[in-house]
């Protein structure tokens, strides 16, 4: 059976303004975002939104970014915790690892997130196995992404 290649699968970036984000924490509160009033929330918003962009989330599962959470502090290493329908739909193109890196600027917060694909092997018509690390079985209600 042939294997994939372990390769880049998507890229999703995202850049904001640290002060946008202090604004909006301002006006609906750091839990509303479930962000850290401070100097981290920024990178972790652009963190969130270009792991959905890297995933490729349609918009009903991108508009669940609460269910996108990030372990670790504003220098890294970051954890993603995927939890609902984030979770759900992450397992279906999820096959390999998401690497993450952020750049800062003066006023600004870039991110990266990378997937990349395992090398795993493509199961047959025949073999109705799951594909990916994912077990078989019901959805996990969270899946958890190591940097």
């Amino acid at each position: 059976m042939p294997e994939h290649d372990n390769g880049v699968v998507r890229v999703g970036s995202y850049s904001v303004d640290k002060d946008t984000v202090e604004r909006l924490i301002a006006w609906h509160g750091s839990e509303a975002l479930r962000l850290p009033a401070g100097d981290g929330s920024a990178v972790r918003w652009a963190l969130r939104q270009a792991t959905l962009r890297a995933l490729a989330a349609p918009p009903r599962v991108a508009c669940q970014w609460r269910d996108v959470d990030l372990l670790g502090t504003g220098e890294g290493p970051w954890t993603l915790v995927f939890r609902g329908e984030v979770a759900e739909y992450a397992e279906t193109v999820l096959h390999g690892d998401v690497s993450l890196s952020v750049t800062t600027g003066a006023s600004r917060i870039t991110a990266h997130a990378v997937l990349t694909r395992a090398g795993t092997t493509r199961p047959s018509p025949r073999d109705p196995s799951p594909r990916g690390p994912f077990p078989r079985g019901p959805l996990p209600r969270e899946t958890e992404v190591l940097r």
